[in-house]
């Protein structure tokens, strides 16, 4: 638990809801944060402002609003309505108060917004915001296919633009040149699954590619956290010269919150296949399908598309 955690967890333990008020945090930020309680069961964080979030989402899981003190700064109060996820309510406190610690209110106010709305997603759908092993594997494969192509050269707006997967495209990845399917499976595994119709069923030619990817131990050679590699493709970007904040976005769009639980389980990539998916590759089309069947999920055997595959 690192300081910013602790220091909310003991200031609500401190605070009297009957009594009223509210406590200042200590840390050092262009906005001022509080915590409080709503009602005796409902815990929130207070931040005060010079100016008004004009548009703030609640959820079935955070209370939020922004209202006007007779001071005339603003109060901008996330209430935490699911006692169940009060864990990673006070993780997300603790993230979205170091992620938006800039120079300036105007752009705190901004980066507490952004960051708000990617957690929002993960609070109102999981149990916990940790993502289980499978999808953890799936998401890794995205991120190399990222990775190699910042090291390649391209420009990381650009790069992370064509990265569509996480916002619903029915491909992971589409470039002016290409479009890219990404899998990972394990070492031992066969087949690979498609989840729609629509994953490979395009006019134009695109690639598969398929990563083979395993837990291991920590000091396995060349073994990786998904939390590392994070934190490897956000130094390529700000090496760069850009931002890494659209990454950081549709990471939350993954379903990925940046947390050090992350930084535990080590992975490794034993291998990497290509297919070219041109007209002749083995798919199924949403022209050969009746019209009354709206979707199908089908596996594909990989040592059958040998022929399909890139050198």
């Amino acid at each position: 638990m690192d300081s910013k955690e602790k220091e909310l967890r003991e200031k609500w333990n401190t605070i009297n809801y009957y009594s009223g008020g509210a406590l200042k945090l200590s840390v050092k930020h262009p906005l001022e944060w509080y915590v409080r309680y709503a009602t005796p069961e409902h815990k929130s964080v207070v931040i005060v402002s010079q100016k008004a979030l004009k548009k703030i989402d609640s959820s079935k899981c955070i209370d939020a609003s922004c209202n006007q003190r007779k001071d005339g700064k603003y109060a901008i109060s996330f209430t935490l309505m699911d006692r169940k996820q009060e864990d990673v309510f006070i993780t997300m406190t603790g993230d979205i108060i170091e992620y938006s610690n800039v120079d300036t209110d105007d752009i705190a106010l901004l980066k507490v917004l952004r960051r708000y709305n990617a957690w929002l997603k993960l609070l109102d759908h999981k149990s916990n915001a940790i993502l289980g092993s499978n999808t953890q594997k799936g998401l890794i494969g995205e991120l190399l296919f990222l990775k190699e192509k910042l090291e390649a050269g391209m420009a990381p707006s650009i790069a992370l633009a064509g990265w569509v997967g996480p916002e619903g495209a029915d491909q992971d990845f589409v470039y002016a040149d290409c479009w890219h399917e990404i899998k990972a499976t394990g070492i031992s595994s066969v087949g690979i699954s498609i989840s729609s119709v629509e994953q490979l069923d395009r006019d134009d030619d695109g690639e598969l590619v398929v990563y083979r990817i395993d837990k291991c131990a920590p000091d396995y050679p060349e073994s990786f956290t998904l939390y590392g590699l994070v934190h490897n493709i956000i130094d390529l970007i700000s090496q760069r010269g850009e931002n890494p904040d659209e990454l950081v976005l549709k990471l939350g769009s993954a379903g990925y919150i940046d947390m050090k639980e992350y930084d535990k389980q080590h992975f490794r990539m034993s291998s990497k296949q290509i297919f070219s998916v041109s007209d002749s590759f083995p798919k199924i089309r949403r022209s050969d399908i009746p019209a009354e069947i709206t979707n199908a999920e089908y596996q594909i055997n990989i040592p059958s598309i040998k022929n399909w595959e890139k050198q």
